[in-house]
């Protein structure tokens, strides 16, 4: 990195899905967005000595640590459906959650603001819940949830782009 080269905080967290028309969400409370290659690796032992190593990236390990979580988005990320019933000031929306749902592919989009005028954008082209949604509702304390998972490789965007602009852009909508 040349220009700003200190990322600084979590700006803002985007969620997208991978279908036909895709659904764009902004988390509206971001924490932190942490993401770590996972490694597989091998050794070559033989006449009493180490004679080679092997290490490759297979898998990208996310983790998001979000101030409440809409209801929208976790019916997203998890393929639960979401439903609406009722106008406003009346209006009531109805998570169902059905056992053996597969947890659909999605994007996520997170922005770092820079020392100065620039950014850094993390964008994970192809990610899946594969951890639990935990969350919980405490005496004194505003709601939170973590959320992990597993990104794979899309065959054509890799597990992960870290892009550092010079000038600072707002996130892709889609």
């Amino acid at each position: 990195m040349a220009f700003g080269d200190r990322p600084f905080g979590l700006n803002q967290i985007k969620i997208v899905s991978l279908v036909a028309s895709p659904t764009t969400i902004t988390l509206p409370v971001s924490r932190t967005m942490k993401f770590t290659p996972r490694m597989m690796g091998g050794e070559l032992k033989g006449s009493d000595k180490l004679a080679s190593v092997a290490a490759i990236i297979e898998a990208l390990e996310w983790e998001l640590d979000e101030g409440g979580l809409p209801l929208d988005a976790i019916a997203l990320i998890t393929g639960f459906t979401l439903t609406a019933s009722g106008t406003t000031p009346n209006q009531a929306s109805t998570l169902r959650i059905l056992a053996a749902t597969a947890m659909p592919y999605f994007k996520i989009y997170g922005k770092a603001l820079g020392e100065g005028i620039d950014d850094v954008h993390v964008k994970i082209p192809k990610a899946k819940l594969t951890g639990n949604i935990d969350g919980q509702f405490a005496y004194g304390e505003f709601y939170a949830v973590k959320l992990s998972g597993i990104a794979v490789d899309d065959g054509t965007n890799g597990l992960v782009d870290i892009v550092q602009h010079e000038t600072a852009v707002a996130l892709p909508s889609t």
